[in-house]
């Protein structure tokens, strides 16, 4: 059932795209190579003028809102695609972003490229940070998207109230262990909320690197308000606690701040970094520990994959 949708959906996506084509001949899908498909929303490329262009139908208008939202945030700075033309309610065109993602950045452009990448990606994250979020446009956003779940406080209050009935009901995660991470988890809140209010891009490892160099951030629709805690937080699991890595990405944060990450600092991202991990273990926020509850497409969380994830974070910010 979920692959006739999804085939559904592809057809329909393309079916909006060529008909915007068809209106705009300066646009062409012939002799382009596509890209990959991921679970939510349908991705083109097509070429005008000589250049790759990314058209990107999106799965619900929510989704395209936000990310439009982000566009006008940070398309000034030039970390992210330049936005060439808003095609209605769920479909925009966007720039192309050559290049590959960080992690298999070191096998496709080599050790150099790899390590002078997590530098620049490290600044490039701390740029986002260093953009102010006024006070309108927050409660703008805080009011319009994630149905009631806008504000970091309730964000975060609900992922542990989820996670403290998880524990509880749960016996797959019902070892110490989680309640003394909820428990960390929690402490760190005070820290967590005291911070300057950012967009930040929750799906961070949405990134192109090439040969070395940071090429830019895509797929923006699940940016939330939250904190540079929280952007800190969404980037470390993308270095796969890679030590050399981390040092590296943190001289390019700590040069793109202008402050130095203290033990305070870390301490606070490896908390909103498990808050994350409790995200997908609550199934996106639907699932309280109640057998047969939750959304019918997010599997059950692998305890032992979600302990490792805590424990590499902790050891790579030396949190421990």
């Amino acid at each position: 059932m979920a692959h006739e949708w999804r085939e559904q959906q592809g057809k329909e996506a393309l079916a909006e795209v060529d008909a915007f084509i068809a209106e705009n001949p300066d646009y062409t899908r012939q002799g382009v190579d596509q890209p990959g498909q991921g679970v939510t929303n349908w991705g083109v490329f097509a070429r005008r003028d000589g250049e790759t262009v990314a058209f990107k139908v999106f799965c619900d208008t929510e989704r395209k809102e936000r990310e439009g939202f982000a566009f006008k945030h940070w398309g000034p700075s030039g970390l992210v695609p330049r936005l060439i033309y808003d095609a209605g309610p769920r479909m925009i065109v966007m720039s192309y972003l050559p290049g590959t993602y960080l992690p298999s950045s070191r096998e496709v452009d080599g050790e150099g490229p790899w390590r002078r990448a997590c530098r620049e990606v490290g600044h490039a994250i701390g740029s986002l940070t260093r953009i102010t979020l006024g006070a309108a446009d927050r409660a703008d956003f805080e009011s319009r998207y994630y149905d009631g779940l806008g504000p970091l406080e309730a964000y975060l209050g609900r992922i542990i109230e989820l996670g403290r009935s998880v524990q509880a009901r749960d016996p797959d995660f019902s070892d110490h262990f989680w309640k003394e991470n909820l428990d960390f988890i929690e402490s760190q809140l005070e820290a967590i909320f005291s911070q300057p209010r950012v967009l930040y891009h929750q799906d961070i490892g949405n990134l192109h690197v090439k040969q070395g160099r940071f090429i830019g951030f895509f797929d923006l629709e699940m940016c939330r308000v939250g904190c540079a805690s929280m952007q800190l937080a969404s980037a470390s699991g993308m270095l796969h606690g890679d030590q050399g890595g981390w040092q590296l990405f943190r001289e390019g944060w700590q040069a793109a701040t202008g402050s130095q990450l203290s033990l305070d600092d870390r301490k606070a991202a490896a908390a909103a970094n498990h808050a994350l991990h409790w995200r997908e273990i609550t199934r996106y926020l639907s699932y309280d520990g109640t057998p047969g509850t939750g959304f019918h497409w997010a599997s059950p969380a692998d305890p032992a994959r979600y302990r490792e994830g805590i424990e590499t974070v902790q050891r790579m910010l030396e949190v421990e």
